[in-house]
């Protein structure tokens, strides 16, 4: 037996909801207490996230050339690698915000601007992505082509924004990082 499409919603939008949730309140915790050796090492999963970042763009690039191609085998395989670089990346993420301290902006300040449009667009639209992804994705899972295709048009393009915009933040951030 199958999933309802209404559990299917209760499911989507309870995830949609707990990310923001817990990535908020990681932002008012205080890092955890680690050694100095042990805390260096969780400064590697910027750089981590900013490869699972740009390696979903790529993926995404692929996903979006096999469709059009009629290869939806593919298709799906690379969407699915899509989805789960995101899920790992959302962990990264979480595991690093919980370990460190937060990093401020150290650049050059006529880049100040540009950098907070991107890391704030990138914020927004990385919450906004989570709903659009979960159901295009169980859409298209679902071979429900035309629903999928309907929400493709709007998924993809934001989803690409969101993976590129990751990768600029972390190369506008990653040499203020105290380690």
């Amino acid at each position: 037996m199958g999933i309802s499409d209404k559990q299917l919603r209760f499911i989507i939008w309870g995830i949609t909801i707990l990310i923001p949730i817990v990535v908020t309140i990681l932002g008012y915790l205080p890092p955890l207490e680690l050694e100095p050796e042990t805390a260096a090492k969780f400064y590697l999963l910027p750089k981590i996230n900013a490869f699972l970042n740009g390696t979903a763009f790529i993926v995404l690039i692929g996903a979006w050339i096999a469709i059009r191609l009629k290869k939806v085998a593919i298709h799906k395989l690379l969407t699915s690698t899509a989805v789960v670089l995101s899920v790992v990346f959302l962990l990264s993420y979480i595991a690093f915000h919980f370990t460190t301290s937060s990093t401020h902006y150290c650049g050059d300040e006529s880049m100040k601007m540009v950098y907070f449009i991107i890391l704030i667009s990138h914020i927004i639209l990385s919450a906004a992505i989570v709903p659009l992804v979960l159901f295009t994705y169980a859409r298209g899972f679902a071979m429900q082509v035309e629903k999928h295709k309907k929400l493709a048009h709007f998924t993809w393009p934001l989803w690409l924004y969101v993976t590129a915009s990751g990768v600029v933040v972390y190369l506008m951030i990653s040499p203020c990082y105290p380690i």
